[in-house]
């Protein structure tokens, strides 16, 4: 998938607003919208399946079992993806 920066992702501040409905969105279809493949797990949870370290998806939050890193949908374009804080800002208001 080639990432193409649109003008959202030169914006230098994002308002509160912003970054608080991006930190509460759904991972689930933002992860199927991006190629990931998620098998069901227990209790409303889903396992990311393709990455190198087990990641379980929950509503708005992920984790990682093997090293304990977790995080919003912000946090997950960040260090699973390696964006920057705008890109996955760009990436999440579009």
């Amino acid at each position: 998938m080639t990432w193409r920066r649109s003008d959202t992702s030169h914006r230098s501040a994002w308002t509160k607003a912003e970054i608080r409905a991006a930190r509460q969105a759904p991972l689930k279809p933002l992860l199927e919208r991006l190629g990931y493949r998620l098998s069901p797990a227990d209790r409303d949870n889903y396992l990311v399946l393709g990455l190198a370290s087990e990641v379980v998806i929950k509503e708005h939050y992920w984790v990682c079992l093997e090293d304990g890193s977790a995080g919003n949908a912000i946090d997950f374009l960040v260090k699973v993806q390696g964006k920057s804080f705008n890109e996955a800002m760009a990436l999440l208001a579009s």
